[in-house]
């Protein structure tokens, strides 16, 4: 028996196929390819076996529309149609569990749902597969063992390891990106809650990867590795990206789309914009306000709208942090300030602590914080996606919500759709960002590869707070040019976009470039693919407003040339344009003004890059 759902223009096709023996599978097609095929699906309980299920009905297929208007992200009014039909099964005692599927143009997913509420019980095995057509290649990252600062989606990935072979490794997480015979595939998850844990992926055995749980040792112990469901439950949904480019992975909004609309309705104190942020070239000066205060006094120069005050500003009088507060909030400056999560859920030490876990005392002190006048936190050292981790996620937010508090959380699992609930999640960081300048002695080497991947992987679900534009040194010199330094203000996207780098280096850069920097926003109309794929190089057009920013950036050893198309009507143009100069830390700089389509050819250097706004005149 089969129960197919295609997508409103045909470009997905999902097929539900139940055998006799009781195995349910699926298969996914993408055009006229086939991407993923028989693969199981179930989940078994402690008190009940859902991987042997038997038809009771199904839903006709329906369209379904979906649209949201968020602060942020890729775009901040968007639209799909998806087709979506619930199929219901019973388990071998009876037990009901419903698969409910969708088919978007750009992918689909599925999700296990219990039609009746049920009392606790815990889920010992999910037995979801993915498996390939046919082999390909593979962007994966590594799951991060437990430990002081870990797991945090802090790896590199692989860089097109062939799919059924990427390495020998205990398990990776999402998202992960696949190219299958032409066509590209993305995994990751959306709308996962409280009801359930976080989930990453095991394998392969052959081109099959199938989900796992949360490793027991995460958050030092903290929490349950096997969630535990109970009432009408329900898990995330299994997304499925797929398209004939990278760029309908690097485009797709699904992941918001198909995740719970939110709350709060009125986000007219949403801020989301550009932080100056001291700690990266100085990491002793969230203690020093007369630093902080010069850097608030930057961010007013560059018309940003935010600092951030990190780890252990706390060692200081609460009256001059509120000083802080009221020096910058007359120069239009909003503070976010930096917190520990924990809690038992790690043992870091940096302070402020012990206030963001036990619900009263956060309450207390995200009180205290609207009091003050603080526009944000940062939330740091989570360590978890088990169940508890998710709620503890969750439970900030929504106590943050209350006191209209903005929120980036750091040390964290990548974005599963919480933006669409939670618009005043700003950003988050899980990604192996220009902190590790100062951590890792091998990010100069992998950056310009790296930089490259995430477009196509860990900023598709949402907004990575990578901390970019490090013009000059941490610990470990940067061996991409300035250029494409610069470029990754564009080309990476995050509601909250900290510019790293310190007051000093800003202000000695060229004219044009600090103008950029002023110009640049964080906010976006649409976001366009205009070429490349990961590991090499990526190009990313985005707009705001009427304003075209165009962006590229290489991770070759050897110079090469682009020639892009930016999505533009015809008419007349301001080019400005900055390149890569003569050596790796000077630009090339050019401002025209075009009739017609604008055309950039553009040499990047090795390992450089390039950044163009284009005005309409």
């Amino acid at each position: 028996m089969e129960w197919q759902l295609t997508s409103p223009s045909g470009a997905t096709t999902v097929t539900v196929t139940h055998h006799p023996e009781g195995t349910v599978t699926y298969r996914v097609v993408s055009g006229d390819v086939t991407v993923i095929e028989d693969a199981r699906l179930g989940l078994a309980t402690a008190e009940d076996d859902l991987t042997t299920l038997f038809p009771v009905s199904a839903t006709t297929a329906t369209i379904v529309a979906s649209a949201f208007t968020l602060p942020h992200g890729k775009r901040r009014t968007s639209r799909i149609e998806m087709a979506q039909r619930v199929i219901r099964f019973a388990g071998r005692d009876a037990v009901p569990v419903e698969v409910v599927m969708c088919a978007a143009e750009d992918g689909v997913a599925f999700r296990y749902r219990s039609p009746t509420p049920v009392a606790p019980v815990r889920v010992i095995d999910e037995i979801t597969e993915f498996r390939f057509a046919a082999p390909g290649r593979v962007w994966v990252q590594r799951l991060q063992p437990p430990g002081h600062a870990a797991p945090a989606y802090e790896e590199t990935f692989t860089n097109g390891a062939p799919l059924d072979d990427p390495g020998s490794h205990q398990g990776w997480v999402f998202p992960a990106l696949f190219e299958v015979a032409g066509r590209w595939v993305l995994l990751t998850e959306a709308g996962s809650d409280p009801g359930y844990t976080n989930t990453q992926l095991a394998g392969p055995a052959g081109r099959t990867y199938t989900v796992a749980f949360p490793h027991p040792g995460e958050a030092l112990g903290v929490g349950a590795a096997h969630p535990t469901v109970s009432g009408a439950w329900q898990t995330p949904w299994r997304v499925i990206l797929t398209g004939p480019t990278p760029g309908t992975i690097l485009e797709s909004d699904l992941v918001r789309h198909l995740s719970r609309p939110g709350a709060p309705a009125d986000v007219s104190w949403v801020r989301p914009g550009r932080v100056a942020w001291s700690w990266w070239s100085d990491h002793d000066s969230p203690g020093n306000m007369q630093t902080q205060r010069r850097y608030v006094d930057f961010a007013a120069e560059m018309g940003w709208e935010h600092i951030l005050v990190d780890a252990n500003w706390s060692r200081l009088p609460d009256s001059e942090i509120v000083d802080l507060v009221a020096y910058a909030a007359a120069c239009g400056v909003g503070v976010f300030l930096w917190y520990n999560s924990g809690g038992p859920n790690n043992a870091v030490t940096e302070q402020p602590r012990d206030r963001m876990y036990d619900a009263t005392l956060r309450r207390a002190e995200l009180g205290k914080l609207a009091r003050w006048g603080v526009a944000g936190i940062k939330v740091d050292f989570f360590h978890s996606d088990k169940q508890t981790g998710v709620r503890h996620f969750h439970d900030i937010l929504e106590d943050a919500a209350a006191e209209r508090v903005m929120v980036n959380f750091h040390g964290c699992t990548v974005p599963r759709g919480w933006d669409r609930t939670w618009p005043h999640l700003m950003t988050m960081e899980g990604v192996a960002g220009a902190e590790q300048y100062s951590f890792r002695d091998t990010f100069p080497v992998e950056a310009p590869v790296l930089n490259t991947i995430l477009p196509f992987t860990r900023n598709v679900p949402g907004s990575m707070d990578y901390t970019p534009v490090t013009f000059s040194d941490a610990e470990s010199p940067h061996l991409t040019t300035n250029a494409h330094e610069l470029a990754l203000s564009v080309v990476f996207e995050s509601g909250l976009q900290h510019f790293a780098d310190s007051a000093t280096s800003y202000r000695s850069q060229p004219e044009a470039v600090v103008d950029f920097l002023r110009s640049v926003p964080a906010v976006w109309d649409d976001t366009r693919w205009l070429g490349g794929e990961p590991g090499d190089h990526v190009v990313v057009a985005r707009r705001h407003g009427a304003t075209w920013f165009v962006a590229g950036i290489s991770g070759r050893d050897a110079p090469h040339l682009v020639t892009v198309r930016p999505p533009l009507d015809a008419g007349t143009w301001t080019i400005d344009l900055i390149g890569d100069g003569d050596d790796p830390h000077r630009f090339a700089i050019s401002h025209d003004t075009i009739d017609g389509v604008p055309v950039l050819t553009v040499a990047m250097a090795t390992r450089g890059g390039f950044a163009a706004r284009l005005t309409p005149v």
